[in-house]
């Protein structure tokens, strides 16, 4: 089995370790069973401005919202670069509907939303799905109205690009505090019963307690290369609602 899907097993398994958390309530005096929502969908924003120059290579990557209900996630995934002001005659390319999705890996896994501005930064709008181990709830609307720190993790395989441009980052989980999700990011990569450890990698670096990268980019917690020299980067981020982003832009351009 390769590091890779070792890595995947591990992650399956310590999520599918509960099972979704259930609740009693009381309506007319009838005691009924209320079943937390099994699944959570997570909105990322991914912003990319990636050349042949792999140093210079940016990608910023946001959670801009978290949901128990898929088509409340769809929607406000399509509304979510308009929520950071931007209009849709700014891109040169702009796609929402993604019919021939499969003419580019960057278009596929979960994404809804395909923008392109005229300086050739690239913005994918894409929904990701955990399961709700913890058990999460939701406002009338279907969103989970809690501050959550996520757990990504992005794979970049340069033997097969180098520019680095195909790369995949997946949400292994989210909690209510940064201490936790930093514990759980320094396990993601790990599984002692299938016998994957640190020296499984040919290279591995982990930020020490206290510390908050461990020297791969901000907020990356672990950073390793597989033997097969596949990079992935475990990244700890609070989630950010676009209108916030938007003010904060406003702001630091009056300044």
């Amino acid at each position: 089995m390769s590091n890779m899907a070792q890595t995947e097993v591990h992650a399956s398994e310590i999520k599918t370790a509960q099972s979704p958390l259930k609740e009693s309530s009381t309506c007319n005096g009838n005691s009924q069973e209320v079943q937390t929502p099994e699944n959570l969908y997570h909105i990322l924003i991914t912003q990319s401005h990636l050349n042949k120059d792999v140093n210079s290579a940016v990608e910023k990557v946001r959670v801009c919202g978290t949901y128990t209900s898929l088509p409340a996630a769809k929607a406000a995934a399509h509304r979510c670069l308009f929520d950071a002001g931007y209009e849709q005659e700014w891109f040169s390319e702009f796609d929402a509907k993604l019919d021939d999705a499969s003419a580019s890996r960057r278009r596929a896994n979960g994404v809804v939303v395909y923008a392109v501005a005229p300086d050739k930064t690239t913005f994918t709008v894409s929904i990701a799905t955990t399961p709700n181990v913890l058990g999460y709830e939701a406002n009338r609307n279907g969103k989970v109205m809690l501050d959550l720190y996520f757990v990504l993790q992005t794979t970049v395989d340069y033997s097969r690009d180098e520019d680095g441009e195909e790369r995949e980052t997946n949400v292994e989980g989210c909690f209510e505090s940064y201490e936790d999700a930093w514990k759980y990011a320094q396990e993601v990569l790990l599984c002692e019963a299938d016998g994957v450890t640190k020296s499984s990698f040919a290279a591995y670096d982990a930020a020490a307690v206290g510390e908050r990268d461990c020297g791969y980019g901000e907020n990356v917690i672990v950073h390793a290369v597989g033997q097969n020299g596949v990079n992935f980067l475990v990244s700890v981020i609070k989630a950010q609602e676009m209108e916030a982003v938007r003010l904060a832009e406003a702001a630091m351009r009056i300044r």
